[in-house]
């Protein structure tokens, strides 16, 4: 995604989340814009609240503030210090290295998903399901001191 001049947008770098959900889309999932987005505002409270549940369980919680913060923040990527520093030029341009990425996903990542992410009853992945399962059972087991 940081390949300069030879990425399609004109301004010459990738925009993180656009560049990832046009690959998810061309591996038959549905758009990530079409989900629920949840503001910020309502995100930082929910994630401090996990924070002090996860302090009194003893466990951390996948929702915190620095979770929130990745996930919500704007990126994008030039290769302007590689560039200047280094006298990197790419040596595939984007559309080709981003095609062969997309090939290579379909036929070595996309079957091992399918196998492996089949939903329960729940809506939960199979694979999801797994390792809630192995969290229950390992804040069941008493701790030693």
């Amino acid at each position: 995604m940081t390949d300069g001049d030879s990425h399609d947008d004109p301004r010459g770098y990738a925009e993180f989340w656009d560049v990832c959900d046009r690959m998810i889309v061309s591996l038959g999932f549905p758009s990530i814009w079409n989900k629920i987005k949840l503001p910020d505002w309502l995100l930082y409270p929910a994630a401090y609240a996990c924070n002090a549940i996860g302090y009194v369980a003893g466990m951390r919680l996948k929702l915190n503030p620095f979770n929130v913060t990745v996930l919500t923040m704007h990126r994008w990527f030039t290769i302007d210090a590689a560039v200047n520093d280094l006298k990197f030029f790419p040596i595939v341009p984007f559309k080709d290295g981003w095609a062969d990425a997309a090939l290579w996903f379909r036929e070595h990542w996309l079957p091992k998903f399918h196998a492996t992410h089949q939903t329960g009853l729940s809506g939960i992945a199979t694979q999801s399901q797994r390792k809630i399962d192995i969290q229950a059972a390992s804040a069941l087991k008493p701790k030693s001191s």
